[in-house]
């Protein structure tokens, strides 16, 4: 059992009282680089030290862009002494890829002395003009079409935070429209004015600890009470949680039977406000019916703020061509459509792209890191839509085609589904190649981090853009 640890001070909340503070930085990635550029700017800026626990290109490019004025130490593990300069810190501003569970926090908290972020600094300072955005997927398109939708109504906003820009780096507008993971929003202790809650699964559980740690940090968000709270309604577990934790909150739910919602019509739907018809979705370029959620959640949140002209709305939404590495088609002149959507990171993002598309020969690249999720709404997504094809990547891919070739044939539909393991990604493109024909979707939607194999998401999605390139039919001369 872990020791009990008595509680460190309390934060304070905006970012003016940090000059009052010698400022511990904890972690040396881009939020930590943008607080500290933002401090440096200041007439006369606090003092400041900065903490990591890797030898790495972040260590290496802070001491020479901003080692003569911020001296950075790194700490091999939790017994490692303490620096005279890092004992004089009187606050800790922790970077969110400094996980709750790792040693450096286990380090940073002997020190006793509080802990807040950068990112939590700046809602403290703005909340008044924020529309604030978190949820275990769907965040990204929604606070980028909340932006979109108050730009085109003659809005001055700010779009950042977890996409884009980092919060201290953003130029304050009329509005900001903030994107808060999971690791913003833990060190949170004001809200802002408007919340959006997309939905709610298990996450990042090596970061936060518990399922339970999670939830509590995800729905942080409506803690720190804000004006208005927008929530997905068609999202049980969402509801259930929001319900058990904050019943005394007031929640404006989208969805069906709810003053916003979706009117089906053949294939697509109205979205819609009331009685009011604000857009159709057959007019909209942007594949799956989850992003027709994540438009009326901005359509929501865009009119809580006060500021949404109606008038703009069919303009903005069909134009909206969504995120990149986001059901991002890719054209190839096999007329097989190539879909990247190397930003489904988690299984529930990757069962969206199964629901979303469709076709006789469809192939379907599966696979990355495996953080330990449960797979079983992949699972069940698999049986019920029988893509013809699924080739494991490397990672978690041979994983999961053994997964689904039991559930396949549990349900006697052993041969329905053709399974197969790939060595690499131009090897997977390739296979896809052969498998699929004209007017096929061809998938990247990995259902799981790139850890490992890439930089990032869009490392990823560079590899898969590049062997659709490679493998392609050269013309002959």
């Amino acid at each position: 059992m872990k020791a009990w640890a008595p509680p460190l001070p309390k934060a304070p909340q905006g970012g003016d009282s940090l000059a009052l503070h010698t400022v511990l930085i904890v972690g040396v990635g881009r939020e930590a680089r943008a607080l500290a550029d933002r401090l440096l700017s200041e007439e006369h800026p606090p003092r400041m030290v900065a903490l990591d626990g890797v030898e790495g290109s972040d260590a290496t490019r802070w001491r020479t862009e901003r080692g003569k004025h911020i001296p950075l130490y790194v700490i091999s593990d939790e017994s490692s002494p303490v620096p005279a300069d890092v004992a004089a810190a009187t606050i800790a501003v922790m970077s969110p890829g400094v996980a709750m569970t790792g040693s450096l926090h286990a380090w940073v908290r002997t020190l006793g002395i509080p802990m807040t972020s950068g990112s939590a600094l700046f809602v403290a300072d703005h909340h008044a003009t924020m529309i604030g955005v978190t949820g275990s997927k769907g965040k990204s398109t929604t606070s980028t079409l909340i932006h979109q939708l108050l730009v085109g109504s003659g809005v001055h906003a700010a779009l950042g935070g977890n996409m884009g820009i980092p919060l201290q780096g953003l130029d304050p507008q009329e509005a900001q429209v903030v994107e808060l993971s999971s690791y913003q929003c833990h060190y949170l202790d004001v809200s802002p004015d408007v919340v959006v809650l997309t939905a709610l699964f298990p996450e990042h559980l090596d970061w936060h600890g518990s399922q339970e740690q999670y939830f509590v940090d995800k729905l942080s968000l409506v803690s720190g009470d804000p004006r208005v709270v927008i929530a997905n309604g068609d999202d049980p577990m969402l509801r259930q949680e929001v319900a058990e934790r904050y019943p005394d909150v007031p929640i404006e739910w989208v969805g069906q039977g709810e003053a916003w919602h979706r009117e089906p019509e053949g294939d697509q739907s109205w979205l819609c406000h009331g009685t009011t018809r604000l857009f159709y979705t057959g007019n909209s370029t942007v594949l799956g019916r989850h992003n027709h959620v994540n438009m009326l959640l901005a359509l929501a949140a865009a009119d809580a703020s006060g500021r949404l002209d109606r008038a703009v709305v069919p303009e903005v939404l069909g134009t909206f061509s969504g995120l990149a590495h986001r059901l991002e088609r890719i054209v190839d002149p096999s007329g097989v459509v190539f879909v990247n959507d190397s930003l489904a990171t988690n299984p529930q993002a990757a069962r969206e792209a199964l629901r979303s598309c469709s076709s006789a020969g469809m192939v379907w690249l599966v696979g990355g890191h495996d953080r330990g999720v449960d797979y079983q709404p992949l699972v069940d997504q698999v049986v019920a839509s029988t893509p013809r094809h699924i080739l494991g990547l490397p990672g978690s891919g041979a994983m999961l085609v053994e997964k689904f070739r039991s559930a396949l044939a549990q349900h006697g539909l052993t041969g329905e589904v053709h399974l197969e393991v790939m060595a690499s990604m131009k090897d997977a493109v390739g296979r896809a190649r052969e498998l699929a024909g004209p007017g096929d979707y061809v998938v990247l939607s990995p259902g799981a981090p790139s850890f490992g194999h890439y930089r990032d998401y869009a490392h990823r999605a560079e590899d898969f853009v590049q062997s659709i390139r490679d493998t392609a039919v050269k013309e002959t001369p």
